[in-house]
């Protein structure tokens, strides 16, 4: 697959997962069934992978879009593997928790294939970039089960940003409204084929790929596109895991942010 030219022409590019629909759904169920649980056992588990960068970040959060310019009103929690040796006798006691990392898990192994395939083939034009991602015993790759609540139709789920790492792998969601492309200009509409996730680069993928000034990151957002979710007690969901190099700082949300001003929600 010709990853590169892909991602010159529409910023982003479809790939293969092995991941059955069901077994997204699944887990998707148990997270809302997570999200019901009671805030001490939501927060409990909280660490970092990753301390110079925010992608880094394990566990729950939740965000509120009141607090801060850049924030949308969303609750998400960060998997990765680290988390059942961390807290194994946390998630033995705590079933609801138990059910929805076990069944998260094998999506994040998933993932993992997903980004290898992809990382073996830019290695060919990009040498080194294969070790930066996996040669560490604790691989950034993390994914993130998100929730938004509902807007009106037409405005933000997902303000316009490039994500904090360097790779975003957009593996599900419940409903279109992704857009994806290099700048406000030209944003178009993506949809999930069956089989396939989305890849696209993120702000810091040039850390990782040198000597890639003729990419571009994927500038996005999400918009409420269906009115049937207004009121109910979520508008989407999605499944996205973030790709980072080991030892690698983020940089500030005034750059992951920086073409949005607010002004295009008044």
């Amino acid at each position: 697959m010709d990853y590169i030219t892909a991602l010159k022409e529409h910023f982003y590019v479809h790939v293969p997962i092995s991941i059955e629909p069901s077994a997204i759904q699944n887990a998707v169920d148990a997270f809302f069934q997570f999200l019901n649980e009671p805030e001490l056992i939501k927060s409990h588990i909280d660490f970092s992978i990753a301390p110079k960068h925010r992608r880094g970040e394990v566990g729950y959060r939740k965000r509120v879009e009141n607090d801060h310019i850049y924030n949308d009103n969303k609750e998400f929690f960060h998997y990765h593997p680290a988390i059942c040796e961390q807290f194994p006798d946390f998630i033995e006691k705590n079933l609801i928790v138990h059910n929805f990392l076990s069944k998260v898990d094998p999506i994040w192994k998933a993932a993992y294939q997903a980004i290898k395939h992809i990382f073996i083939a830019f290695d060919e034009i990009y040498p080194g970039s294969y070790e930066k991602i996996f040669n560490t015993d604790c691989i950034h790759i993390v994914l993130r089960f998100l929730k938004y609540d509902w807007q009106n139709s037409g405005k933000y789920l997902a303000k316009p940003h490039y994500d904090a790492g360097s790779f975003s792998l957009a593996i599900a969601e419940s409903c279109p409204g992704l857009r994806i492309g290099s700048g406000p200009e030209n944003l178009k509409q993506v949809e999930h084929k069956s089989g396939q996730a989305i890849f696209m680069l993120s702000s810091n993928f040039q850390k990782v790929l040198k000597d890639a000034e003729n990419l571009s990151a994927g500038w996005h957002d999400v918009i409420q596109v269906d009115e049937t979710q207004l009121g109910k007690p979520f508008a989407r969901w999605a499944v996205v895991a973030f790709i980072e190099a080991h030892g690698v700082e983020a940089l500030p949300r005034t750059e992951t942010h920086k073409w949005f001003t607010g002004s295009e929600i008044s």
